[in-house]
């Protein structure tokens, strides 16, 4: 089982996710209130190993791209977003327990030129082959600025027999779906 993901607390990682379909309503109000507001995306998330993740521990860098499209939002200008966030990993190996990183930020920016900035607690399971991290929180400050957050991600745990190899793991490809509501 390979078990290194780390989960910045703000950078999203990891999981085969199941789309879930959202619909977004404004609910009326008093001219007082906002309309409630909400996005629902899908996407992928691709993760990078530099050097390749093997059996032997060492310092590694971490780089997640994550792609947030289609989106469904109450903003029509809000179509999809991007994240992405580097670290470095002590002591990484594909025999590592799955360690969750609470310190790196976690941005998501829009394709309307809006930035979201997020506080998440993360959530490791793996099972069957896949991993599914799960990311809990806030959008701190930016577009939904007050907003609870819920990010997905899954991937397939890689084929154990690719951390015998001098090159080890560099790569997962998964799945990443967001939803972001406010009001």
């Amino acid at each position: 089982m390979l078990a290194t993901r780390s989960r910045p607390a703000r950078a999203a990682v990891l999981i085969a996710a199941v789309i879930t379909s959202g619909t977004a309503t404004l609910a009326a109000a008093p001219a007082a209130h906002a309309a409630v507001s909400s996005t629902t995306c899908a996407g992928s998330s691709v993760i990078t190993y530099q050097p390749g993740l093997t059996n032997t521990a060492q310092t590694v860098t971490y780089t997640e791209t994550d792609t947030f499209s289609p989106c469904l939002s109450t903003d029509i200008t809000l179509t999809r977003g991007t994240s992405a966030v580097t670290i470095s990993l002590p002591d990484a190996s594909c025999l590592a327990a799955p360690s969750l990183t609470t310190d790196t930020p976690y941005e998501i920016d829009w394709n309307n030129g809006r930035v979201s900035d997020i506080s998440l607690s993360f959530t490791d399971v793996v099972a069957e082959g896949i991993e599914q991290v799960t990311g809990v929180g806030t959008v701190t400050s930016g577009k939904f600025a007050g907003a609870a957050v819920t990010i997905v991600w899954a991937y397939v745990v890689p084929d154990p027999l690719q951390c015998l190899t001098p090159q080890g793991v560099t790569t997962q490809v998964g799945t990443i779906t967001a939803q972001i509501i406010g009001t």
